[in-house]
């Protein structure tokens, strides 16, 4: 007579990986039942179309672009108003000795947070295909591949430590709470935004020197700006894949 199936070796030692599995919290395995509040939750974010994601998605990247390409201009004059266009690291760490740390605070928060909760629903909408099309205009597969293959087992701590961009998108696709990814993503925007500010302030003298430098010379900083931007956006043009190359 053969060896009941329950009781082979393999078939124990199964078990004993699904129980270390459980143990240590890393289990696939189903899902307990959504509550009514959860399903409606879900309905409601899986019915937002997609010209309401990509429209504003896209005036925030052409603001990005603006505040890039006139960035030597906007730091020397208007630099609360580069912070509004384009908060990025740079950015924030140019300004901070040129801008008073309430308005600062506020406007970079409000500006690096405004395109997370879009792309969230776009990676809750469209899944992986959201995903694999944020990899493909932001580059660096290897990455990324690796942030979503690991992202159900890391992925608070990826939204809290690179909140924005395609974690968001990775946190949707997912199907990562809401209230979780809205927290956990605000807290790691506000600690990444302190960090920079007290960096800034530490290096005051160093970033000081270099806005000055760049307040003497915004004209013609500004004119180079603005065509290595120009470059950059017709060369990123250029190598997107046509409709035939896809046949």
């Amino acid at each position: 007579m053969g060896t009941p199936h329950g009781n082979t070796p393999r078939h124990r030692r199964e078990e004993r990986e699904d129980q270390t599995d459980r143990m240590a919290g890393t289990d696939d395995g189903p899902e307990p039942p959504a509550s009514n509040g959860d399903k409606v939750l879900a309905d409601r974010l899986s019915s937002v179309r997609l010209p309401f994601l990509v429209v504003p998605l896209f005036v925030l990247a052409g603001s990005a672009i603006v505040g890039n390409a006139t960035a030597p201009a906007l730091l020397a004059n208007r630099p609360l108003l580069l912070l509004a266009l384009n908060s990025t690291t740079r950015h924030l760490l140019l300004t901070s000795t040129s801008v008073d740390v309430v308005p600062y605070a506020a406007v970079a928060l409000l500006r690096r947070s405004l395109e997370d909760p879009l792309l969230y629903l776009l990676g809750w909408r469209y899944g992986d295909a959201a995903v694999a099309w944020t990899a493909e205009h932001l580059g660096g597969a290897r990455t990324l591949n690796w942030m979503q293959r690991n992202f159900r087992r890391f992925g608070w701590l990826l939204v809290a430590l690179f909140p924005g961009g395609v974690v968001c998108v990775m946190a949707g696709a997912a199907r990562m709470g809401l209230v979780p990814f809205a927290l956990v993503g605000f807290a790691g925007t506000v600690a990444t935004i302190a960090a920079i500010r007290a960096s800034g302030e530490t290096l005051a003298g160093p970033v000081g020197a270099l806005v000055t430098v760049v307040t003497e010379n915004w004209v013609w900083l500004t004119v180079l700006s603005v065509a290595m931007t120009t470059a950059w956006v017709a060369r990123r043009r250029l190598r997107r894949p046509g409709p035939e190359s896809d046949q």
